[in-house]
């Protein structure tokens, strides 16, 4: 029974670290993140903010958030923070 409780909780626990918040990213867990799913969470932050999701863009939006967050960005700091 412990077992299942405790393979039930690492479970939980991967589901929400895997969650794509888009801008709400901290710049710490981006740094992290592969390429893809940077990919991933610049074009969910696009779509919430209504902007295009050309590859253009989103490579022109990832190497933004990247200068951000090794510049005025903490680890805490989220990438939305490039819009000012």
């Amino acid at each position: 029974m412990s077992l299942l409780v405790g393979m039930m909780a690492v479970a939980t626990l991967t589901a929400c670290s895997s969650a794509n918040n888009g801008g709400k990213t901290t710049c710490g867990d981006y740094r992290n993140m592969n390429s893809s799913k940077q990919t991933d969470v610049v074009t969910k932050m696009l779509q919430d903010e209504g902007q295009s999701t050309a590859n253009g863009n989103i490579t022109l939006t990832k190497l933004s958030v990247s200068a951000y967050c090794a510049t005025v960005g903490s680890n805490s700091s989220t990438i939305d923070g490039i819009n000012g």
